[in-house]
């Protein structure tokens, strides 16, 4: 593989859904240069050895038509920080801190890794609390049925995750509960047996369960390509250059795919943007650029600081 094949798969590892995924992952070279908007070849030394690593930056906008073009959804999604408690159940006891794998081994790969851009979500551990281990402890037998927000080591962070890994008289499963940017979402999963190797099984498992939340925090924040939309804004005028500054703003957001201006006056611009995904991401993007929004009556009037 080359430099730019190896980029344009953790690009789409990261930000499709992974049946989508798999569907590039046999993409030409000459389809991926043609998508590629700069790269640069940078030195490191490692373990006294010089190493060649090529930083490479995908044109947002070809890549829009790409995936537009392929029927794919793309995930605008950012990394986040979550706060997760594995509870592990085996032979009808339960583990949360001490004995259990999953909980001293799920930060692992994540120390080891080498370029922690590519991870999506930033684990924390459930901090080791009494009332929790009571609390589940009480509800051993129904877990799936245990209020979150209940876990006082979970339900002071903004995203967290609860997870119940246990065996059947024949199967390794995985029940996994979320909140991530104020959404539930529950899962069950199945997971693999390696008949005597205990450590693989659950070393699988962490990989699995991880992949798995992933999917989840992607699929909250998919955004078609394929289907444009449109919406018509008023910026109330205060300074003369006002368009020139909202329209670098637009020119940065990647969702807005063009504007025009449909009515001036001296004391408001219409501009009607050409978008893509759903609505509430492209106001989380012009919040996040300090545009004062105010909507009343479907109508959006937009001011600058």
């Amino acid at each position: 593989q080359s430099a730019f094949q190896k980029a344009f798969i953790i690009f789409v590892n990261k930000t499709l859904l992974k049946k989508d995924a798999k569907k590039l992952y046999k993409t030409k070279i000459s389809t991926i240069e043609d998508l590629v908007f700069t790269y640069q070849i940078v030195k490191k030394k490692k373990k006294k050895e010089n190493i060649l690593i090529v930083n490479v930056k995908f044109d947002q906008k070809k890549i829009f038509n790409f995936l537009s073009q392929n029927r794919i959804s793309y995930a605008d999604v950012k990394n986040i920080s979550l706060t997760l408690l594995p509870v592990f159940i085996k032979d009808n006891n339960v583990f949360m801190y001490d004995d259990n794998f999953f909980y001293n081994n799920w930060l692992k790969k994540e120390i080891e890794a080498e370029n922690t851009n590519d991870i999506l979500i930033n684990y924390n551990l459930a901090l080791e609390n009494i009332e929790d281990l009571q609390y589940i402890n009480l509800n051993k037998e129904n877990l799936e049925l245990v209020d979150m927000k209940k876990i006082t080591s979970l339900n002071t962070s903004n995203n967290y995750a609860l997870l119940i890994i246990y065996f059947t008289e024949e199967n390794f499963k995985a029940y996994v509960k979320t909140y991530i940017k104020k959404k539930e979402i529950n899962k069950r999963i199945d997971l693999k047996v390696y008949s005597k190797n205990e450590t693989k099984n659950y070393e699988e498992a962490i990989q699995t369960l991880k992949e798995e939340i992933n999917q989840i925090w992607k699929g909250q924040n998919l955004i078609d390509v394929s289907t444009p939309s449109f919406l018509d804004l008023f910026l109330d005028v205060k300074k003369v250059d006002d368009y020139s500054k909202i329209s670098s703003i637009f020119d940065s957001i990647d969702l807005i795919e063009n504007y025009s201006v449909s009515e001036m006056t001296n004391k408001y611009i219409k501009i009607r943007l050409r978008y893509k995904g759903r609505l509430n991401k492209l106001n989380d993007k012009l919040f996040e650029k300090k545009i004062n929004i105010k909507i009343t009556d479907n109508e959006w009037r937009v001011r600058l600081n």
